[in-house]
């Protein structure tokens, strides 16, 4: 005996139990009317239910950002001694804070920028002691 069957509709081989036909998606029996319906989403509404949002800020390290501009300033402006130094020393101090915050990004960056300051104010102190030694 075959499992199969021609569906009355299309003519394709379908199951032989099949109560609807997987080609053309006609009804081979007709559906009992006295049948529940059952709705395809749950229409009851849901007593204990919870809703999270997860948005994630915007997370800058301000701190961090400040010492790189400064320290980035007190690099264009190593020529003037007296403002090199304190503002140098301004950049150092807030990229070093910056450090221990996230995103440590510009705070690095700040940081090695004021080291390497630091070797232009010795040579420029340097520099200008010697002029007058």
């Amino acid at each position: 005996m075959s499992d199969t069957k021609r569906c009355p509709y299309c003519g394709e081989e379908i199951s032989i139990n099949a109560k609807k036909c997987i080609h053309c998606k006609e009804w081979l029996v007709k559906p009992q009317q006295n049948a529940p319906v059952k709705p395809m989403y749950n229409s009851e509404p849901r007593q204990n239910q919870s809703i999270y949002v997860n948005t994630q800020g915007n997370r800058s390290n301000g701190v961090g950002t400040a010492g790189f501009v400064i320290a980035l300033l007190s690099l264009l402006f190593c020529w003037v001694p007296g403002f090199n130094g304190v503002v140098w020393f301004i950049g150092l101090i807030l990229s070093f804070c910056g450090l221990f915050k996230s995103p440590r990004g510009l705070a690095i960056a700040g940081f090695l920028i004021s080291i390497i300051d630091l070797i232009v104010l010795i040579v420029v102190i340097g520099a200008i002691a010697s002029i007058f030694s």
